[in-house]
């Protein structure tokens, strides 16, 4: 019996997912890339993770650096996440960006920063599972997330 990749997938997208952008590098090296595989996995430690195709255009960009910045972006910033999500470009040239400590610059305006340190870097099929420790954080009370729900992005009520 053939599993049907394609239904499974939309399957998958029945269980909305907040959007996220891994930043990683300085100045005008660094380098970006859209997320929804983001989720936290501890408190103590602060651990978090996400995950890249192997067959990424940009997975030798996000796999070399050990330090890099998770922003999870506010339904504002809907341009920032359809600008490097795809493509081979993942420029950050012109984006509203914020300096952060580890060097990696966060998205001006998301609704969280993370600073993040990768531990371990797990094999997962088609993907690889990034997992880091969170060095320091920036959040915001306010502003709707963007999330991506069958297909499409949408927000929730901030």
């Amino acid at each position: 019996m053939d599993f049907d990749t394609v239904s499974f997938r939309k399957a998958l997208g029945c269980f909305p997912t907040g959007i996220a952008v891994v930043t990683a590098g300085e100045g005008a090296e660094a380098k970006g890339i859209t997320v929804n595989s983001f989720t936290s996995v501890s408190l103590k430690p602060p651990l978090v993770l996400w995950c890249l195709g192997k067959n990424s255009s940009r997975y030798e960009i996000f796999t070399k650096p050990v330090d890099f910045t998770i922003s999870i972006l506010s339904e504002a910033e809907r341009a920032i996440s359809t600008q490097l999500a795809s493509g081979p470009d993942c420029s950050l040239t012109g984006l509203p960006l914020v300096e952060m400590q580890n060097g990696a610059p966060g998205i001006a305006g998301a609704l969280t920063i993370l600073e993040c340190q990768r531990e371990t870097i797990h094999d997962a099929g088609d993907h690889i599972i990034i997992l880091a420790s969170v060095l320091r954080f920036t959040s915001r009370e306010d502003g709707a997330p963007l999330v991506y729900f069958r297909g499409r992005y949408g927000a929730l009520m901030g």
